[in-house]
């Protein structure tokens, strides 16, 4: 029998496992693909399996929903944060993702939701690399925030964001994959953002991606880094504000719902 929970931030949404203890001696690889299929099973982006952390509250190993792994996401911190909090009624929560040390802290809780900051450590800018797209010349803003991304800036949405993140990761520059971030500047503290996730595909949204996409305006000076920065994606708008290359993102995540499988 393996016990779940589900959680979203702003519409991406992940099965919780809850394997503090290493009761749970699955292949969590193959579990992802299993459990998140919206059809014939719970459905989701990815499952989160949280595990003991020597040096922190909580270590989550992340699984996209295509079996593939993931060194950090920030919808699925905040959830995870907020699962700590109601767990142990703690507001100040230090959680492990792959090698990087998240800080995150609740700042407002109203029955299943909650209003989650989390500081998500410094992104890079790598440089702008141009590719050829279905005989178009593109230009890919080259992030890293412990996972890859791909910051294409737009003037519209009048394309099949699905095709060309596709697209992008058959590229030979990105034979491993590559988060895919279409934006939108709408003025110097506001930005919209389409996003392709490695390994899940179209998503409603992408706490990552969003720190990244705003670097990158920081860097190409787009946007004011003084300013918090309102990034708005298909699930909702997250808060990003740049602290000494440090990313501080806010939004909100949700309780969904909990259960049992014993089908597997």
């Amino acid at each position: 029998m393996l016990s779940f929970f589900k959680m979203h931030g702003l519409g991406n949404d992940y099965i919780f496992i809850d394997n503090m203890t290493n009761q749970y001696k699955y292949n969590f690889k193959k579990l992802s693909k299993k459990l998140c299929d919206r059809h014939f099973s719970v459905g989701g982006d990815g499952i989160i399996v949280l595990e003991q952390s020597k040096k922190c509250d909580v270590k989550m190993q992340i699984y996209n929903s295509d079996g593939s792994t993931a060194k950090v996401c920030g919808n699925a911190t905040r959830c995870v944060a907020f699962y700590i909090y109601q767990k142990y009624n703690k507001k100040n929560i230090i959680i492990q993702s792959a090698s990087k040390i998240l800080t995150a802290k609740i700042k407002k809780v109203k029955n299943n939701k909650a209003f989650v900051e989390v500081n998500m450590g410094k992104c890079f800018y790598k440089g702008k690399l141009k590719t050829n797209i279905g005989g178009k010349i593109v230009t890919c803003n080259i992030a890293s925030i412990g996972n890859k991304h791909c910051i294409i800036f737009v003037d519209n949405y009048d394309f099949n964001i699905d095709k060309m993140g596709k697209a992008i990761n058959k590229l030979e520059e990105f034979k491993n994959g590559i988060n895919v971030e279409f934006v939108k500047v709408n003025n110097i503290n506001n930005i919209e953002v389409k996003v392709y996730e490695r390994g899940s595909g179209v998503t409603l949204a992408c706490g990552s991606g969003a720190c990244a996409s705003s670097y990158v305006c920081y860097c190409l000076q787009k946007i004011n880094k003084n300013m918090p920065v309102f990034v708005n994606l298909d699930g909702g708008q997250l808060n990003i504000k740049i602290n000494k290359n440090n990313l501080i993102m806010s939004g909100e995540c949700e309780f969904v719902c909990k259960g049992e499988i014993n089908w597997l």
